[in-house]
Order: C-alpha cells, then sequence, then structure tokens
C-alpha cells in the first residue's frame, strides 16, 4: 500500500482545506453532534442521505404548504403547484424525489413519477434532467397525473397504486435503465 504522506503532495498547512467543507451544512453539524446518542433507523437513514448527498433540508414554509396537500382530491393535483416548484428547488430535490413525497403526502391525488414509471407509461426514456427548469417540470408531472388517472380509468387501476403497477412493469418488459 502507498504510503499516505506521498500521496498527499501538498506541502501546506491542511487544515485550511476544512474551510471549504459544505457537504450538507444543516445536517452535518447534527450528526456530528450525536456523541453517545443511540442510534435509530432514523439516524441511520439520515447518515445514509448524508453520505449520498441526497438529504434535502425543507423549510418550515415548504413543510406546511405540503401538509395543506392532504385534503386536495384527484384530478385537482394542479393545486399543489407552488408547493411542487418549492420542492424542486431544493438541494437533494429533483421531481422524481419530490414526486414521492408528494405521494406519501396523498396517495389519492399524486403519484411517483421517475424513470421507469415514465418509460412503463410513454414508452420512451425520461426527458427531463436536472437543468431543466421548474416550471417544465411542473407541467410534465401533471400531465403525467392526468394520463395516469386516463390509464386507470381506462384499465380499471388503483390510481393509488399504479406507481406501483408501472415500476414492475417495466422492470419486466423494458429490462434496464441506461445511464
Amino acid at each position: 500500500m502507498p504510503s499516505p504522506l506521498k500521496a498527499v503532495k501538498c506541502r501546506a498547512d491542511l487544515s485550511g482545506y476544512l474551510r471549504r467543507y459544505k457537504q450538507q451544512p444543516e445536517l452535518t453539524p447534527r450528526l456530528d453532534a450525536l456523541g453517545q446518542t443511540k442510534f435509530s433507523q432514523a439516524t441511520i437513514n439520515e447518515i445514509v442521505l448524508w453520505k449520498v448527498n441526497r438529504y434535502a433540508f425543507l423549510t418550515p414554509a415548504i413543510l406546511r404548504g405540503l401538509e395543506t396537500l392532504r385534503r386536495i382530491k384527484r384530478g385537482q393535483h394542479r393545486r399543489a403547484e407552488s408547493v411542487l416548484i418549492d420542492l424542486v428547488a431544493v438541494h437533494g430535490v429533483d421531481l422524481a424525489m419530490a414526486s414521492t413525497i408528494l405521494r406519501f403526502r396523498n396517495p389519492d391525488a399524486f403519484q411517483i413519477l421517475d424513470r421507469r414509471a415514465y418509460r412503463a407509461l410513454y414508452g420512451v426514456e425520461y426527458p427531463l434532467h436536472t437543468k431543466c427548469s421548474a416550471s417544465r417540470k411542473v407541467e410534465a408531472y401533471f400531465q403525467y397525473l392526468d394520463d395516469l388517472r386516463d390509464l386507470c380509468k381506462q384499465r380499471g387501476l388503483n390510481f393509488r397504486m399504479v406507481d406501483r403497477i408501472l415500476y414492475e412493469f417495466d422492470k419486466d418488459k423494458n429490462g434496464n435503465l441506461k445511464n
């Protein structure tokens, strides 16, 4: 094994690099302060999300907005536009994650939109990427929900479970996802 002292070829004070460290600024101090705290599954989940840089810190205003979505009925999903725009603006949250949050908040009105569900429903690869505008993502999601409602009506499917059906269908019929 090579010597770590030879691998770090900088002779300067390395401690200055700590000032640059900005990994999950809301979560890192909380995890650093765990000390002798007993780990729960929630703690492990936060550590995993910290490691993959996917921890999403939602402001109290966004959390309040999410709570208002519990009363939205199927077909009224466009009433969630401002909350969805706020969600996709959060670091670590894009449309797939935002739709997942919405789905678990109110599965009667929202379903998960991810690459598999999109490909299963439309027969083409998911066209959106992180650089797409929030308005484009929101409109794509709302169209997806409209199309899911139509699919459920035509095929007699339970809207609350259709994202799971599409996920399994895509795995079975379309195989692996392209990177």
